[in-house]
């Protein structure tokens, strides 16, 4: 049977009923119910839908306490409108791992949801707070979890810092893109995040690593061609300008390089011809000549939010071709003459025609 809230039924209600379990619960936690809690620690959820049940009686949530089951979020349901989120540690902390933030197993009707957090190492406690008062942070496993800490200052979850209501964040239709904009607006040059929000046609990414020359040819130069669009920084003087490149290999591709500058950069001069002339060009410059209609396919359908992030614009011209040609010649150190950088880029292009 389904229940619903009943209006009558309030906020103060449901705090009332945890924290009447939570008595009842540390009453009864003798050292042989620890002891079975260590070693399997599910034994904690059912003793606290337990000791709710019990607490419940001669009140309006008597027989409307429901747990839920191994993969449904929350753990336990009250008139199908509060939720519990239970999580036990028999270390001596109040940090822990939690639930997605896709929430995709949330239990329909469930608005308000509590932490009830059991501390069995040290001194064993138990504590009960809102759900988004304790999330911190944002970590990853096979997906993005948020990060408990039971003992968190009021406005210091990752929503404050955010700027945005939880309860706002978690229907969004995309909420990991929201929080990826987050995190992208903190990197420090250089940094990059390491897990990426897949799309509904995109395959998910593999957990191995592997060495960028282990790569299949094709996909050693589809990333090339892919950094030469992200990155015109590499055309630069710069000490530090391959990194974001090499951020991307393991974020997009799962692969790194101990040597990727010889991937874009290996080899002698190679003669081109460009604007009637005949010039000398180093590997790298060689390269993107030669991959100058891949590069033209492939910039009008990557990613716009993309682009714009790699670039550090706020808007994309109509012409995207022409805009990153404008930031290749911003970057590039070399110059032969009057031949720069975007004419070998459009050399190449018209060879290939």
């Amino acid at each position: 049977m389904i229940y619903v809230k009943n209006p009558e039924i309030t906020e103060v209600d449901f705090v009332g009923l945890l924290n009447k379990a939570k008595t009842n619960l540390l009453s009864q936690l003798d050292d042989k119910k620890i002891k079975a809690i260590k070693s399997s620690p599910v034994g904690f959820e059912t003793m606290v839908y337990e000791m709710m049940c019990q607490s419940s009686k001669d009140t309006d949530f008597d027989g409307h306490i429901v747990q839920t089951g191994a993969f449904a979020f929350p753990d336990i349901v009250a008139r199908q409108y509060f939720g519990v989120e239970v999580k036990v540690t028999i270390a001596d902390k109040w940090v822990s791992t939690g639930n997605s933030v896709l929430e995709t197993t949330r239990v329909k009707g469930v608005e308000k949801i509590y932490m009830f957090f059991g501390k069995l190492g040290g001194e064993i406690e138990v504590r009960f707070r809102p759900y988004q008062e304790c999330l911190y942070d944002v970590g990853v496993t096979h997906s993005p979890r948020y990060k408990i800490d039971m003992l968190l200052p009021e406005g210091k979850s990752i929503f404050a810092k955010m700027k945005i209501d939880y309860d706002v964040l978690r229907k969004e239709q995309n909420p990991i893109k929201k929080i990826k904009s987050y995190y992208r607006s903190q990197l420090k040059e250089g940094e990059e995040l390491w897990w990426i929000d897949l799309g509904a046609d995109e395959a998910p990414v593999s957990p191995v690593i592997k060495s960028f020359s282990k790569l299949e040819k094709t996909d050693k130069e589809k990333f090339i061609t892919e950094a030469f669009i992200y990155f015109p920084e590499m055309f630069g003087n710069s000490n530090v300008k391959f990194e974001r490149a090499a951020a991307y290999l393991i974020t997009a591709y799962n692969a790194v390089s101990s040597s990727l500058r010889d991937a874009f950069t290996a080899g002698g001069q190679v003669e081109l011809k460009v604007k009637n002339n005949k010039i000398y060009v180093p590997r790298m410059i060689y390269n993107l000549y030669t991959l100058a209609n891949s590069i033209a396919d492939k910039i009008n359908v990557l990613d716009g939010e993309n682009l714009s992030y790699y670039w550090r614009t706020k808007s994309l011209s109509k012409n995207r071709l022409e805009q990153w040609l404008k930031l290749l010649d911003k970057n590039s150190i070399w110059s032969e003459g009057k031949i720069k950088l975007s004419d070998v880029f459009k050399s190449g292009y018209d060879q290939e025609k």
